[in-house]
Formats: C-alpha cells, sequence, structure tokens
C-alpha cells in the first residue's frame, strides 16, 4: 500500500510516506516553513497542514494524490471528550475537534486530486507508539511506552508489539499528565510552554530536588501502572520568573525537583510495563525528548535495551500512523534506516544556493576520515534533535556517524533494539465496566473495555489476532468515510482501494 501520514492537530505538523511498509521518506513543515515546531498548538491553528512536507514526500516517490491508497491522521475525534469533562482548563478545545473532524476536506484542498474518502482516523498515542514499535530495529516482541502532554482522552499509552501486531495494555485518562504538569512548569518559569521544556530540564542541572518531598504529594506512580499528575500549586514553591528576568536558586531548585520526581514516576511505569509485556522498550513520546530521564531508564530501568524515536514528538506521529495502517494491512512493516529521511540537495545546487546569497566557501577535495567516525553528507533530519544516522545521497549538511558500539545519539536518548513512544491514544476504559483507580485508570491489566473504541459511529471491539499474528482486520483506524468501500485482499495494492477499518 501507498500511505501518506499526516500529523496536524496540535504541534510540529509533519508528512510521512510508506509504501509496502518501507519508510520512504519524512519530513517536518518547519523544515519548509523555517517556523519553529510548524506553528503554535492553540486551537485556532489545528486546521494547518503540514502542505509543503506532504507535497515533498509524495515528489521523492513521484507520486501525485491521486496514486494514494489512504492517508492516516494521527487523531480520532470520535475519540475525543469534552475539555471540561476531562478536567482540563481549554475552552476553545471544540474548535480543535471541529478541525480534526473536517481534515479529509482540508487534506482534499492542499493536495489536489486527493480523494477525502481515503482519509483514516488513527489514534493520537497508537500512532506514536507504533512510531517506535515498528520502526525501531529488532523489534518484533517489545514493550512500548507513550507518555504525552495529552491525546484524545488520555496522556499515557502502555503496550506491547507481538510480531505486526501493537496491542494497547492500559492508558491513563486526563487530566493527570506528567506532560502537562512539566508544561506548566515550563511557562511558570517563564519559557514558551510547549517549546521549552528541554530549558527547564537543563537548568534542573543547576538545582538541588529539595523541594522532592512536596511534589511527591501531587506528582507520584498509582502502583498499578498508572499515575497521579495534576494541579501542582508552582506558585507555592516558587516565585514565577518573567521572560526577561534573571532565573534565582529557588527556580533552579524547583526544576530539579520536578525532573527528579518526573524520573521517579517513569522508573516505576517502566517496571509496571516489564511485569506486562516483552523484556525490551521502546520509547515513543514527547515526554522521551527530556534526554537526562532517557538515560536514567537506560541506566536503571528494567529493561535490557532502549530504543528512543528520533521524533519522540508529535512530528513522529505521522509516521507512526502510516506503518500502523500498513501492519493491519498485511504489509511488514521495516525499521528505520536512519533519521536522515528529509530533503537533500546536491553539491552543485548547495553551491548555487550559496553564490546567490553572496557567501564565500571552498570546495575541498576530500573530507577525510576520523577515527571515531566517518563523515558523510545526510538528508535533513527528522525530530527536534538530530540522531546520527547512515547517509543515503548527498545532503545539506555534513555529520558525523558514530561507530555502531556508540550508544548516546546526538539528543542525548539513548539507542538500543527497544522502542517507546509518545503519542497514540488507545481504546478508553468504560467508566463502569471495571474497578478504577483514584485517578481514573482502569484497575484491570487485560481489560475488554480498553480495547473497544468507536468505529463509523458505533463500537466495535478490536479485532483478535490470527495464528501468524496478524490482525483479523483492520485495526486501529477509522474511516472518515463511513460510505467508503472495503478493501478486497485481492484490491489492496491498486490506487483504487479505500481501505475500511470495520471488522470484517
Amino acid at each position: 500500500m501507498r500511505i501518506l501520514g499526516i500529523n496536524a492537530l496540535f504541534h510540529d505538523p509533519a508528512a510521512a510516506l510508506v509504501i509496502d511498509g518501507r519508510t520512504v521518506a519524512a519530513a517536518e513543515e518547519e523544515r519548509f516553513s523555517r517556523r519553529k515546531h510548524g506553528k503554535r498548538p492553540v486551537p485556532f491553528s489545528a486546521w494547518e497542514l503540514p502542505e509543503q512536507a506532504a507535497a515533498w514526500c509524495l515528489r521523492r516517490a513521484n507520486l501525485r494524490p491521486e496514486d494514494l491508497d489512504a492517508v492516516t491522521y494521527s487523531y480520532d475525534p470520535e475519540l475525543a471528550r469534552p475539555a471540561g469533562d476531562m478536567g482540563l482548563d481549554d475552552p476553545w478545545d471544540h474548535l480543535r475537534q471541529t478541525y480534526a473532524r473536517e481534515a479529509p476536506g482540508f487534506l482534499k484542498a492542499a493536495l489536489p486530486g486527493l480523494d477525502p474518502a481515503i482519509v483514516r482516523f488513527v489514534p493520537h498515542h497508537m500512532a506514536h507508539a507504533a512510531s517506535s514499535a515498528f520502526a525501531a530495529p529488532d523489534a518484533e516482541d517489545s514493550s512500548v511506552l507513550v507518555l504525552d502532554g495529552r491525546g484524545e482522552r488520555a496522556s499515557h499509552l502502555a503496550a506491547r508489539r507481538v510480531r505486526d501486531t501493537l496491542e494497547p495494555l492500559y492508558a491513563q485518562d486526563l487530566p493527570h499528565s506528567l506532560g502537562l504538569v512539566y508544561e506548566e512548569l515550563t511557562a511558570h518559569l517563564g519559557f514558551l510552554r510547549s517549546s521549552d521544556e528541554f530549558k527547564v530540564m537543563a537548568l534542573a542541572s543547576h538545582g538541588t530536588p529539595r523541594m522532592l518531598a512536596e511534589l511527591r504529594r501531587h506528582v507520584y506512580p498509582t502502583g498499578d501502572g498508572g499515575f497521579h499528575a495534576t494541579a501542582v500549586p508552582w506558585h507555592e514553591l516558587c516565585p514565577s520568573r518573567g521572560a526577561d528576568e534573571p532565573w534565582t536558586q529557588a527556580h533552579a531548585d524547583v526544576a530539579a525537583s520536578a525532573q527528579a520526581v518526573l524520573e521517579e514516576t517513569l522508573l516505576d511505569l517502566g517496571a509496571a510495563l516489564r511485569q506486562d509485556a516483552p523484556p525490551r522498550p521502546h520509547a515513543r513520546r514527547r515526554v522521551a525528548l527530556n534526554c537526562v530521564a532517557n538515560s536514567r531508564i537506560a541506566r536503571e530501568g528494567p529493561f535490557s535495551q532502549v530504543w528512543v524515536q528520533p521524533a519522540a514528538g508529535d512530528a513522529g506521529t505521522a509516521l507512526g500512523d502510516a506503518l500502523l495502517l500498513a501492519a493491519g494491512h498485511g504489509d511488514d512493516p521495516e525499521p528505520m534506516t536512519g533519521a536522515d529521511l528529509g530533503r537533500d540537495w546536491s553539491e552543485a545546487e548547495l553551491g548555487a544556493w550559496l553564490k546567490t546569497a553572496a557567501v564565500a566557501f571552498e570546495r575541498p577535495p576530500d573530507i577525510a576520515d576520523r577515527s571515531r567516525g566517518r563523515w558523510r553528507r545526510t538528508a535533513s533530519s527528522r525530530g527536534s534533535r538530530a540522531a546520527p544516522s547512515t547517509a543515503r545521497g548527498p545532503s545539506a549538511t555534513a555529520r558525523c556517524s558514530p561507530t555502531p558500539a556508540t550508544r548516546a545519539t546526538s539528543n542525548g536518548s539513548t539507542t538500543s533494539r527497544a522502542a517507546s513512544s509518545s503519542g497514540p491514544s488507545p481504546p478508553w476504559c468504560s467508566p463502569t465496566a471495571r474497578p478504577r483507580s483514584s485517578t481514573g485508570r482502569c484497575r484491570a491489566r487485560t481489560c475488554s473495555s480498553c480495547t473497544t473504541w468507536p468505529r463509523s459511529g458505533a463500537s466495535a471491539s478490536r479485532p483478535s489476532s490470527t495464528s501468524t499474528g496478524r490482525p483479523a482486520s483492520r485495526p486501529w483506524t477509522r474511516r472518515a468515510n463511513p460510505s467508503s468501500p472495503a478493501c478486497s485482499a485481492s484490491s489492496r495494492s491498486s490506487p483504487a482501494c479505500r481501505s475500511s477499518s470495520t471488522p470484517a
């Protein structure tokens, strides 16, 4: 199948193209617009699409919009609940949901020739999970941990991959969210929320966690794979800081305390996941951009190997939703060959740009191999921080490719053959079907209510797997157009195929 994956709703709009399970191209809109994160994560910008990134992905494969078998969108508005009902202070969130429902029409306008009936909605955190579970090397049996600010109605997902099937285990309902707690602290410390969280992580290195005991009253694991994280009174711990004001030791100490309680909670979540899933974790989540926490998980956690998706923010869900649909339709998802999946330029093109800009440059006869790495030209990388990768062809930058023994990526996360995730929203527990903890998470490890979600206006249980490990039908995607016909097995490779997620 030829599948174009799209992320657009919150931030980091991106596109990815998967053909027959292989990742052909992936790019973030900010690489074209030069606007950091592509846009601000406010409801009024939810309609904005990665138009330039999507068009480039199609050009990369010499495809037109009408050649696509499916377009995936990493958010399912049918799973969402009103923000007020989830305890969120977001009075304009209904606008975000409206834009999500209208995404097929927006995509048709952005990509002339596209049939909106082939658009599929994929739960946000399932897309996050798939971007690690199916993109990591040697990860056919592995665990996936997703930690995010928010999805449709949860902030966390624990899942496992068994061969080509991705199975959600449990999730933490909103308003409890480690990502939102960290965002609130970011704003309290005078930084730009949902953008500058890395500055809080860095500021923590200048402080001591003397407020850790107080923070543990508000952020703590519940012991059943979930956590409590909401309503932290930051103003009681330290005064707020203006954007142009200097930081004080109190600001550094509260950052260090927040970092410590985050790491403690992540280690507990990893231990709970280790009991229920295979021994190799994959990390895919916006919180996975916290490379300090990643390092501690790799060092002290229960898993022998940890792999973090280079594009651990929402940009990675564009690849995840496409891989998830590909696996559900029988394609064998291939691991990422590197993070250099974006556009590149020839040396002649680079020279022409430099001449146009009147920038002096020289062309050395050779770039010598180094004892600790090889210098290569690579394509633009995915993710907030570029990860080392194997180059394929000319590119705009020279990057050092570490030897296989190197474990740390350039974004500080530890590589290994496991996966973690940051993003897809799983099916949600019924509030009456199972006993729930005080944080609203279903206590059952394997809850049938957790694996039920609406498809085309009706509820249907997640299809079981066959003996080969493949889903009996198309899991975890919902038709944008209920009237579109289902794909037959013989027509899956046809551009005219309009895949259906409704169980056969």
